[in-house]
């Protein structure tokens, strides 16, 4: 299925809403447009729904900087039974547990297709959650991520590239560092349709690993030294929303 634009920009500034708190967020998302805005919330996780006529929409917060539970949850990599049977990272699927069973009975109550979507660590937990809605018999209409860490290792990723890879698209702004962890050689892998944007801020659908790789490489090198090499800003959830309502 094609990328829809408008839908893009639409969960770009979900997840930027996830950031907020409660009423903010629902002030936020009313003026979008979207009505029966829920929250959920636990010790590490953080998520809305709301909806409009077609579709209910899942956003999931990403890691805050000044909340060490959210690094404790990102560090913990070790992989774990996850859905499909398979093995995903311990520390995301724990998180996702947290807040589950408030989130499925809306789900299930909404009755419409669901748009799943979040930045960073909410990047990771709306895959988790898009995969396990789709084991559980609900359709998936789209999946939405910025910044998403690697998720799952390669069985992973092979059972959702076979059930929603044609749903699931991934922004990667240039050198995001989260997008680089965990890491190859622990066995995690990434899934869902690439859209890269490289230093210039231009669009690359669908860039193999290749041109990410070589990209990443020579702009490491030549600003080696310099702290813009280590790749936190690009993460920004700004430069996310500013990318995708350029296109």
């Amino acid at each position: 299925m094609p990328l829809d634009l408008d839908l893009a920009k639409l969960t770009v500034n979900l997840s930027k809403h996830s950031y907020k708190d409660p009423g903010p967020a629902e002030a936020a998302v009313g003026a979008l447009g979207l009505t029966g805005f829920r929250w959920f919330s636990d010790t590490s996780s953080q998520a809305f729904s709301a909806a409009d006529a077609g579709h209910l929409y899942l956003a999931f917060r990403g890691t805050e900087a000044d909340n060490p539970i959210d690094w404790i949850t990102d560090a913990r990599f070790a992989p774990a039974p996850g859905v499909f049977g398979t093995k995903v990272h311990s520390g995301f699927s724990d998180a996702l547990d947290e807040i589950w069973n408030k989130v499925v009975p809306v789900v299930e109550a909404a009755g419409k297709p669901v748009v799943a979507t979040g930045h960073s660590l909410g990047a990771a937990l709306a895959t988790l959650a898009a995969a396990r809605l789709e084991d559980a018999g609900h359709q998936v209409a789209a999946l939405h991520t910025y910044g998403q860490p690697r998720t799952g290792l390669g069985d992973f990723r092979r059972e959702f590239v076979s059930r929603l890879a044609d749903v699931s698209y991934r922004f990667i702004n240039h050198i995001d560092l989260v997008t680089r962890v965990p890491l190859l050689v622990q066995s995690y892998r990434h899934i869902g349709h690439r859209w890269y944007f490289d230093a210039s801020g231009a669009v690359h659908p669908d860039a193999s690993g290749w041109k990410i790789a070589a990209d990443d490489l020579k702009y490491r090198l030549a600003h080696f030294g310099r702290i813009k090499a280590i790749g936190l800003a690009p993460h920004d959830m700004s430069a996310y929303v500013r990318l995708v309502e350029s296109l």
